[in-house]
């Protein structure tokens, strides 16, 4: 008689079981940014990603557009500054050259000159008066950041992906694959 444990089965079933607790955190997490959300076009723009396992990892994405970027960092001279990706984002021509004139905190909301992109990638009008403070003159409204993205992130780290990772692990039937051959 031998016992022998078969480590492959228990893997691939393992992994199947794991990827499927990362799309139900994946899932909590969507709904959870979405609920932070202070816009709905903001909600709206977030949406699942792939669940993917590169090199042992498995990763689940939630993925969101200019209107997620807007609500999550803020908007005009309440944006939050220490977004990971504004100075890319002033870099390119997406940005408002005018924005900033005014020193290198100004992010009021201004009017742009002819041609560029706007931060949809679309072709931006421009206004034959550059530069004119559109939050001032009441046109625009600033939006502080919702920080959605973050708080989401925040509970899923402060215990609930262990939780649902740790009951996935206690859940998984590890004596299927407890093989005992007999010999007979």
């Amino acid at each position: 008689m031998s016992i022998r444990f078969d480590a492959d089965g228990a893997a691939a079933l393992l992994k199947a079981h794991l990827k499927a607790a990362m799309r139900q955190l994946q899932g909590e997490f969507l709904r959870d940014a979405q609920q932070g959300m202070r816009t709905p076009e903001g909600a709206q723009s977030l949406h699942e990603g792939d669940v993917t396992d590169v090199a042992g990892i498995i990763a689940a994405e939630v993925i969101g557009g200019a209107w997620a970027a807007m609500d999550e960092s803020g908007t005009g001279s309440l944006m939050d500054r220490s977004n990971p990706i504004l100075e890319q984002y002033m870099q390119s021509d997406m940005w408002n050259p005018f924005r900033g004139k005014h020193g290198p905190d100004d992010t009021t909301i201004r009017t742009r000159p002819p041609g560029g992109r706007d931060i949809f990638g679309k072709p931006a009008k421009g206004s034959k008066r550059p530069g004119i403070n559109l939050e001032a003159a009441g046109k625009v409204t600033p939006q502080p950041p919702s920080h959605a993205l973050q708080t989401a992130a925040r509970w899923m780290a402060n215990g609930r992906m262990q939780a649902v990772l740790g009951a996935t692990m206690e859940a998984f039937p590890w004596h299927r694959f407890i093989v005992v051959d007999l010999g007979r």
